[in-house]
């Protein structure tokens, strides 16, 4: 249920405010990039995930999921510009 939650809110997040994001780093020639890319890069994560998840746990990968999702918010979270 925590996975599910965090791939909720992961998807409730970006469609509510990366418009405003991107108006804020004055970018919204890349606005169809950025949502393409986030939606292209979940579809392709969640099988490549589901396989090592098989093979090292579902435990160790539900926490490295959860490091890589926090880690990447951070990151994004930082950013002064949308390059």
């Amino acid at each position: 249920m925590a996975a599910l939650f965090l791939a909720a809110m992961g998807n409730t997040i970006v469609g509510t405010v990366l418009p405003a994001v991107i108006a804020d780093l004055g970018g919204f020639d890349r606005y169809a990039w950025a949502s393409t890319s986030y939606m292209v890069t979940s579809t392709i994560a969640m099988p490549i995930a589901g396989r090592l998840a098989d093979l090292y746990g579902r435990r160790v990968m539900f926490l490295v999921g959860v490091a890589v999702f926090t880690l990447a918010s951070i990151l994004i979270g930082l950013s002064q510009t949308m390059n």
